[in-house]
Formats: structure tokens, sequence, C-alpha cells
């Protein structure tokens, strides 16, 4: 579907010169409709004062409410521009407090970025302090449930003394074992020494027999020896 363009709307009239405006409100073709305090207004009730001055058929009561409603109008322009120039003033000085606060927003904004970049940064650190503080929490828990330190160490010190009584008896034990088998070694040694005492009185006593009764069988012999007859030597 093909748009056809208004050649209306498209036209866009010529600039209109100050002089010109000017020339036009004076000769009344720019009509008598026109905002109190403008420009315009001042303009038309200059005519109108103009007008009626120079035509000569007013008289000076006219002349003079013209005068004073031109001196009026002037004033309210005077008024229209110091407020024009009050606004221009806070719009400039609102112009101002929003650079500021958009500059202040800006650093703020940068701030942030920064903050979020060393916390970004910082993550992993955090990350990891928190997983080993729940893990700390836990080991609490854990060890709450558990008896007091002092009882533990109490516990300890009666297990520790009960431990050191044992040793010092095992201590004991194995000196009183040692002595034992001491005295049992001296005793063996001592029984040897008297059954090897016993053994060599019993052969003293034994050869003191045999060598009681070797005579008595040397005299027999001889006596056995005297009735035998010799041979004699015929050589």
């Amino acid at each position: 579907m093909t748009v056809v363009s208004d050649p209306v709307k498209r036209f866009v009239p010529p600039p209109l010169e100050t002089s010109t405006l000017r020339q036009r409100l004076l000769q009344g073709v720019g009509g008598s409709n026109a905002a109190r305090g403008s420009l315009s207004k001042c303009a038309i009730q200059y005519r109108q004062f103009l007008s009626k001055y120079r035509g000569g058929d007013a008289d000076a009561d006219t002349i003079e409410t013209l005068k004073q409603d031109l001196i009026h109008e002037f004033d309210l322009y005077q008024i229209e521009m110091r407020k024009m120039v009050l606004s221009i003033r806070v719009a400039h000085v609102d112009t101002e407090y929003i650079d500021r606060e958009i500059t202040d927003v800006e650093s703020e904004i940068q701030k942030t970025r920064f903050e979020i970049e060393e916390l970004r940064n910082k993550y992993p650190e955090a990350k990891k302090i928190r997983r080993n503080l729940e893990e700390f929490e836990t080991i609490s828990k854990k060890a709450n449930q558990r008896p007091p330190r002092f009882e533990l160490e109490k516990s300890i010190d009666e297990v520790n003394g009960r431990l050191r009584k044992v040793e010092d008896n095992a201590q004991k034990n194995r000196d009183e074992k040692a002595l034992r088998e001491k005295q049992f070694h001296l005793f063996m040694q001592s029984l040897f020494d008297l059954k090897e005492s016993l053994a060599e009185d019993d052969d003293n006593n034994n050869n003191a027999q045999q060598q009681a009764s070797s005579p008595s069988k040397k005299q027999k012999q001889e006596e056995d020896g005297g009735g035998e007859v010799k041979a004699m030597d015929l050589t």
C-alpha cells in the first residue's frame, strides 16, 4: 500500500525577522490577541496609543488611560522578564545541581563497580571462610556433645595414675623375678656343689676301704706262694 504524504504537513514556513514582526504589530496585521506581559501585548498597546494620539479624535483622559495601560503593560513585561530571568537562573542552578548529582551518581556507580569487582575477587576466599565456619560449627556441635575438657583431663590423669601403678607393680614383679632367678641359680649351684662334695666323699671312702683291704690280700698271696715247689735250674 502506497502512502501519499500530505504536502501541507511537509510545508515549513520561512523564518520571520524581528523588524517584520514589529512592523506587522504596529500595523495591526498580527491581531489583537496576545498574552498579558508579553512583548506582543506591549506592541499592541503601543499601537493603540499611537493610533489614538496621532488621530487627534481622542480626548486627554483617553490618551492618559492608554498611556497608563501602556506603562502597566511595560511593567508587566518587566515582571515577566524578571520572572524569565529568575526561571533561567533557577534552571541554571537546577542544571548545575543535576550535573553535580549526575557526577556524584556516576562516581557512586564507579565506586560500586569497584566494590563489586573487589567482592567478586574476594568471593572464593569468602566462600572458603564460610565453608570453614560451617565445618567449625559442625565440630563445635559434636564437641558440645562430649564431656568438658577438665573432666577429660581428670579422667586422663586417673588413667595415667593407674598406668603408672601398673608399671610400678610390673617393675617390682620383674625385679622380684630377677631376684628369685638369682636365688634359684645360687640354690642350684649350691646343690651341685653339695652333690660333688658328697661324690668326692664317697670316692674317698671307697679308696680308704680298698686300701684297708689290700694288705690282707698280699699276706694271703705270700702265704700261698711259700708252699709252692720251685723248679731247679740245672744249667
